[in-house]
């Protein structure tokens, strides 16, 4: 146990945190919305709640990201974050105590800026110390626990989100999360050592460069992917018969079905991209699709509950798409950019629907008509980053055995010692070379050597070396 506890540290303790942060932001979201009900009508509350407030949250991502590239040394340290939790504190008690509607408004408002900064802050975090590999499982897990937490914590107390209590409950996370950070590290990689001093943080180079025109392009192709996604995801979770549908499943079954769509999601994402992919977007047409279908309420309870787990697969390929175009360009501002890209454009799409309605024809003609550029561009997009020379103006080159190297160990998150005995064994040399050529004992070298193939989830050293070369 303590074997494992030491290898995967980076992974599980980005997950805590990520984990620990989505509770808090979904504690406050709820707290926040249900107070919303004592001064406002149903449509304000849903332009409020959806709308400004992810609007705002878009702003926040946007805000950290053009920190962390223009002042990375002030936005991705632990201090500064530290600082915008601590301010969460006196909004959350405002909002709980101060009983004014516009107040309340104000304090959505303010609360989901500073939720983009520290969400940028935990994405970059994940994509900083987090092998590429496991960025899917990661986001997963986490997100899926905030979303059982919330529904465990509301099951303490009957109206324990709107009473003053949720304000100590609030603390003690602020808390942990404070300690996790000051006992970890910051989100941010020196151009000294490239990491942040830790033994298994991967030293590499770029295997995605965006300074190239490929990589701008795969760039924009993916913005405009999720651009599109996140108003189909919108409107057909807004539409009137499918929000009416939802009334017949309880919170418990919405949050435990959505807890097992993201692990899934994560999961897949991370075996195979692609199919990841395909699975986020096949998924937004099933809220739409199930309301033309199903019509007898029996059915429609059991394909909602369906509906939770689906609705998983958007969420994670948003945030685990760019964490992970973050981490293999080295560019890790980019890392929350899907969500901050997905959260405006719902913003706008919620409002809209607010202001204007959407009917169930009006939803089905819309999804319909995004539904192309979606599936073309989506298409492109996996051309373009999966066929490196089919459709790019790159020049094709051979791989230094030096950036051959790094891409390798970059990709599959090995320590330095794992780097350089991967590559020895590429070259076809025993466990006695190796440890001859290193100074080292071979049962240091089987130990290595099995660590690696455990990281790669190779079978032996000869699928091993292929990955290597290829």
């Amino acid at each position: 146990m303590k074997g494992f506890v030491s290898k995967n540290k980076n992974f599980i303790i980005c997950c805590l945190v990520i984990a620990a942060v989505y509770l808090l932001d979904s504690l406050l979201f709820f707290s926040q919305m249900y107070l919303l009900y004592n001064y406002f009508d149903t449509k304000t509350i849903g332009a409020v709640s959806t709308g400004w407030a992810y609007l705002a949250q878009g702003v926040g991502v946007g805000l950290f990201v053009i920190l962390y590239k223009t002042r990375s040394h002030l936005s991705a340290r632990r201090m500064f974050q530290v600082a915008s939790f601590i301010i969460e504190v006196p909004v959350i008690i405002i909002s709980i105590l101060v009983p004014s509607g516009l107040v309340l408004m104000f304090m959505v408002i303010i609360l989901n800026v500073i939720v983009g900064l520290h969400t940028g802050f935990t994405f970059t975090l994940a994509a900083v110390y987090v092998p590429a590999s496991r960025l899917g499982i990661c986001y997963g897990m986490a997100y899926a626990f905030g979303a059982l937490g919330t529904w465990i914590t509301s099951l303490l107390s009957e109206g324990l989100m709107t009473s003053y209590y949720i304000i100590f409950i609030d603390c003690i996370l602020i808390a942990l999360i404070v300690v996790f950070m000051l006992m970890y590290k910051d989100a941010v990689v020196s151009e000294q050592n490239g990491g942040s001093g830790s033994s298994d943080a991967p030293i590499i180079k770029p295997e995605l460069s965006l300074e190239t025109a490929r990589g701008r392009k795969i760039l924009i192709l993916l913005c405009v992917v999720i651009a599109i996604m996140a108003p189909i995801s919108s409107i057909g979770t807004n539409n009137v018969l499918y929000v009416e549908y939802c009334r017949e499943i309880n919170l418990l079954a919405q949050r435990s079905f959505y807890a097992v769509g993201l692990i899934a999601a994560g999961l897949i994402f991370d075996k195979n991209r692609i199919i990841g992919g395909v699975c986020a977007v096949v998924s937004l047409a099933y809220p739409v699709v199930l309301t033309m279908i199903y019509q007898e309420s029996g059915l429609v309870t059991l394909v909602i509950g369906l509906s939770y787990v689906i609705l998983g697969f958007f969420a994670v390929y948003r945030a685990a798409s760019f964490m992970t175009l973050a981490s293999e360009s080295k560019k890790y501002y980019m890392a929350p950019l899907g969500l901050g890209v997905a959260r405006v454009c719902e913003a706008v799409v919620v409002l809209m629907i607010t202001e204007i309605g959407f009917d169930q024809l009006t939803s089905v003609i819309m999804v319909s008509v995004l539904f192309i550029p979606l599936v073309i561009l989506f298409f492109l997009m996996v051309k373009e980053k999966y066929s490196p020379f089919e459709g790019s103006n790159d020049v094709r080159r051979e791989l230094s055995a030096e950036e051959r190297r790094a891409a390798f160990a970059g990709q599959y998150g090995l320590t330095r010692r794992e780097e350089e005995i991967s590559m020895l064994v590429s070259e076809g040399r025993s466990n006695g070379e190796i440890a001859e050529l290193l100074k080292l004992s071979e049962n240091t070298i089987r130990f290595h050597v099995s660590n690696i193939l455990k990281k790669t989830g190779m079978k032996d050293r000869n699928e091993v070396s292929r990955a290597y070369r290829h």
